[in-house]
């Protein structure tokens, strides 16, 4: 997907990611497992950053300011407590929104390669969310669906090189399937 902004829009892209990651911790979100989840899309944009890819830099701006949004919304809607108690912002769980976005934006913009990693450790976060009596199962899957529809809604892939599996229904075969652009 195309994003148009101004040429010097890659500074307060990467502002906006840290402050999402800020605000986040701002919240009282103080635990271990918010400052790793918010660190796979820091991760992600510092990737782009790194390598030129701003256009990468903006979807991914996109993806966690929807899916900050949308968290929000169902948190302060649906109003679901907690398994501690602790109060009624259950549903659906941030922390597992927030990882799921950034490895949903590294595995459809840079492929698996980059993905599988990051699904494994936004997995272990949405599992320690319940372990730790902060979440329900159902908060956490929803948490997981919605930062991965951010992720491969608004993510373009990059145009060099990936890595994709690949499966023939005919013959049942399986495989990978790497395409690369040079010049």
């Amino acid at each position: 997907m195309k994003i148009s902004l101004p040429k010097k829009s890659h500074l307060l892209i990467i502002l906006t990611l840290v402050f999402y990651a800020s605000i986040s911790v701002a919240k009282g979100l103080t635990t271990k497992s918010m400052l790793v989840s918010a660190s796979i899309p820091l991760i992600g944009g510092a990737y782009s950053y790194t390598n030129g890819d701003y256009e990468g830099l903006k979807e991914l701006g996109l993806e966690c300011a929807l899916t900050a949004q949308i968290v929000t919304l169902l948190k302060n809607s649906v109003n679901r407590e907690r398994p501690n108690g602790e109060n009624n912002m259950s549903f659906p769980s941030g922390h597992t929104a927030a990882a799921f976005v950034g490895a949903s934006y590294l595995h459809h913009r840079y492929g698996l390669v980059w993905g599988a990693p990051m699904y494994a450790i936004a997995g272990v976060i949405g599992y320690q969310r319940v372990n730790v009596k902060d979440h329900y199962w159902s908060d956490v899957i929803a948490g997981a669906a919605i930062g991965y529809a951010a992720g491969a809604l608004f993510t373009a892939r990059y145009p060099r090189v990936w890595v994709a599996p690949k499966f023939d229904p005919e013959t049942n075969a399986f495989g990978l399937q790497m395409n690369a652009h040079f010049g």
